[in-house]
Order: structure tokens, then sequence, then C-alpha cells
């Protein structure tokens, strides 16, 4: 297990301690675990766990499609689970479209109002329609308490998982060079501002590294890593292409700006 701990951040060493113990109790009692939402780096943990469970298998589901969040399950080599056993509930929002417009943003922060951790809040999806994903037991609060965005009244209608449209990838590739790896040269690079102004940004919480605030500016990012910057949007590392003569490195990232 020691091994494990040293492939990932230090920060992430409690997760990871977490996510073993599902993984030891699926193997003593013989019956999968279900885990709730994980975002792309927390799958990339458990998968790297499943490794020393030679026993066990993780699977992941998010409600039909290509998912960005999906839940895990932890389950016992010679056992099969079906979708329905993820306990997901997919939502359509309705609402009077002619007369309000709705940005990923305002209603993330709607969701979000309503209580619940975002690991209990799969994929949210803006296209022609805009639904989302929840964890199932939390379906009822849902509904009961999301009835208005931006002054605008909605009700929340079940939908089946195979009716969970694809997200829109409306994000601009762009290649910055940086001098480190640091968190807030990197943005610094990306939104086209001065370094202490990005150093700033993290120090007072308003960046999140993986949904997770960061407000250390020597944070070190890696490929893969998604950044999100309060009232900009977000960017993920997407490769790291070549260092140049000149000792900095050249990045590729794709941007989404808020709506």
């Amino acid at each position: 297990m020691k091994e494990i701990y040293q492939h990932f951040r230090k920060e992430e060493h409690e997760k990871i301690t977490m996510y073993n113990g599902k993984f030891e109790i699926a193997e003593r009692d013989y019956y999968p675990i279900l885990l709730d939402f994980l975002d792309p780096r927390e799958q990339m943990i458990v998968t790297s766990l499943a490794g020393s469970y030679p026993e066990l298998k993780i699977e992941f589901y998010g409600g039909a499609g290509d998912r960005e969040r999906r839940r895990a399950m932890i389950i016992p080599e010679m056992l099969e689970v079906s979708h329905d056993e993820y306990d997901i509930t997919v939502f359509e929002m309705k609402y009077p479209e002619k007369f309000v417009t709705l940005t990923h943003r305002s209603i993330l922060g709607a969701i979000m109002n309503v209580g619940v951790d975002r690991s209990l809040i799969g994929d949210i999806v803006v296209g022609d329609s805009i639904q989302f994903a929840v964890a199932a037991p939390y379906a009822a609060m849902f509904r009961e308490s999301l009835d208005r965005i931006r002054n605008a009244p909605i009700t929340l209608e079940e939908v089946p998982h195979e009716s969970f449209i694809d997200a829109v990838d409306d994000g601009k590739p762009a290649s910055i060079l940086v001098s480190s790896f640091r968190v807030d040269a990197i943005i610094s690079e990306v939104i086209n501002e001065g370094r202490a102004k990005s150093k700033a940004r993290v120090e007072k919480g308003k960046v999140k590294v993986n949904h997770s605030i960061v407000t250390s500016p020597s944070f070190i990012m890696e490929t893969g890593d998604t950044v999100s910057i309060r009232h900009f949007g977000r960017f993920k590392v997407t490769a790291l292409t070549a260092e140049t003569r000149k000792g900095k490195y050249r990045l590729e990232v794709r941007v989404y700006r808020d709506g």
C-alpha cells in the first residue's frame, strides 16, 4: 500500500486511504461497494488501487454514454452488477426557454445551493436541453428544493438513462510556454494576466484543481489536471509537448470560459 502513496500528491493521501478502506471491505465481505461520483483524477486513483486487489475489479458508470463524472463500483471478480445498481437519477430541466437563458455557471450554482456535496452530483449537460445526474437517494431533495434559477421557474422531470444527452466539448485548444509547473505560473499564461495577480487568486481561494480548492501558488500541476477559476471558467492541461532550449515548457491546454 505504501508504494501507492508515492505516486500521488500528499493532499490526496487521505482520499487514497478512504478508497483503500472500501476495497478492503469489498474483499472481506465479498460484496460490491458503490462509491460516489468521481472526477477523472479520482477515477484514476481508484483504478490504481484496484491493481493491489486481484480478486476485485472496478467499473464506472455515470448514466449512459461517455461521462466525465462517474460512480465507481468495486466488485468481487466473479460477480456482475447492472446499471440500476449504480443508483443514479437523471433529471431534465423544464423552464421558459423563450424568456430566459441559463448558463452552465448559473445552473451549477443553483444545483449546489440545494445543499448536497459535489460528490453526489454527476455530469451537468447544457445542450438542446439541460440535464444532470444525481445520486438517486437525493432525487426527492432536488425535486423539492430546485424550483428556480435566476428568477426563472423550473421543474425537474426524470428521464431514462438512455435519454441522457452527450456533453458538447466547446473548449478551445491553446498552447502556452511556462517557466514551471506551478499553478500560478500556468494560470498567468492561460488567462493572460500578471503572475502576482494569479498568485493572489490562488491565495484567496478562488482556484480549484480537480474540484478541490488550492491556496498554495506553488502547487505543482500535472497532465490531466482541471483548473477552475472563479469568474473566468476552467481549463484542462492536456499535454506537455516539449521543453525549450531556454528551459521553458510548452503545455497544451483546453480552455472553457464561463457563459
